[in-house]
């Protein structure tokens, strides 16, 4: 219990380092301006898996992984450009409960329908704590429009870390890893690249440097999350795994005051006083519901 769960942890806390650069590359001034772009590159970098190749861990897939590695690699990336496109607009405090909380939905609806036991009655509470929390810290604070995109983007990825889930139980840990990433890849390239080829053109000339550079140190932080969320994935329940996204934001709140005077054109708006307490009780629902799975 504890293996996974301590693992979980890390890979969330990594997956708010990389949100936070993010949300930073698509708002500032000399970032790349394009969701499809970032996205591309993104899935694109996913690529770093053929690493695992010359060590002979990794063998041809599969009709079934194969098949599951296109349909988890497909709804990873229409996630990344729901979240991109919502970045630009709303503030990571507020769109990263959504979109962990739709994950931790759509897994949990999944893993209940085809994977019997995966959600044991003892972890409900701690499950429905977990949601509720990240639920409260949104307290309906943008658009209906941007809320649809930010719930799509966290069901999109709740069904990928489902599906990622399944291949587990269908072949080896390297394989399960590798195969799903490297789709990302192939996704970039044979669909993405060809219907958005503009935009990722434009988000590579008008881009600078500076936010390549940090597209590049965003991704390893987010390749990292995603080898310790498929060992937590592999090891323990994918429901309380995407239920724990919550801990994003908490790690989001150390993040943002740092960083918020040094760069107040990008975080202006993550706070507003009427939404303080409310927010504050969202953050005490994750806790207790972390401390309920210790337990």
């Amino acid at each position: 219990m504890f293996s996974w769960l301590f693992f979980a942890i890390f890979a969330q806390f990594l997956s708010a380092l990389t949100v936070f650069i993010d949300k930073y590359v698509l708002v500032s001034k000399q970032g790349i301006k394009y969701p499809a772009a970032f996205a591309f590159y993104a899935a694109l970098l996913s690529g770093v898996v053929i690493v695992l190749v010359p060590f002979g861990v990794v063998s041809l897939p599969s009709v079934t992984v194969a098949l599951l590695s296109v349909v988890s690699g497909s709804l990873y990336v229409l996630s990344l450009l729901f979240l991109y496109r919502v970045l630009q607009v709303i503030s990571v405090t507020e769109a990263i409960p959504i979109t962990a909380a739709a994950g931790a939905v759509a897994t949990g609806i999944l893993a209940t329908i085809f994977l019997a036991g995966d959600l044991h009655l003892t972890h409900l509470p701690a499950f429905l704590l977990l949601i509720l929390g990240t639920f409260l810290i949104y307290c309906f604070c943008f658009s209906w429009k941007f809320f649809f995109m930010t719930v799509s983007a966290g069901a999109l990825l709740g069904a990928s870390t489902f599906v990622v889930k399944i291949i587990f139980g269908t072949t080896d840990f390297w394989n399960a890893l590798f195969w799903p990433l490297f789709t990302n890849v192939l996704v970039a390239l044979f669909v993405l690249a060809p219907l958005q080829f503009r935009s990722i053109k434009k988000g590579l000339q008008q881009s600078s440097g500076t936010a390549k550079g940090m597209v590049l140190v965003s991704k390893s932080f987010g390749g990292i999350a995603f080898f310790f969320t498929f060992i937590a994935i592999s090891l323990g329940s994918v429901s309380l795994v995407s239920a724990l996204g919550g801990l994003q934001l908490l790690f989001l709140l150390i993040l943002v005051p740092l960083f918020m005077h040094q760069m107040p054109d990008i975080f202006k708006n993550e706070f507003s006083s009427g939404q303080v307490y409310i927010k504050i009780v969202g953050t005490l629902c994750v806790i207790i519901g972390l401390g309920l799975l210790f337990l």
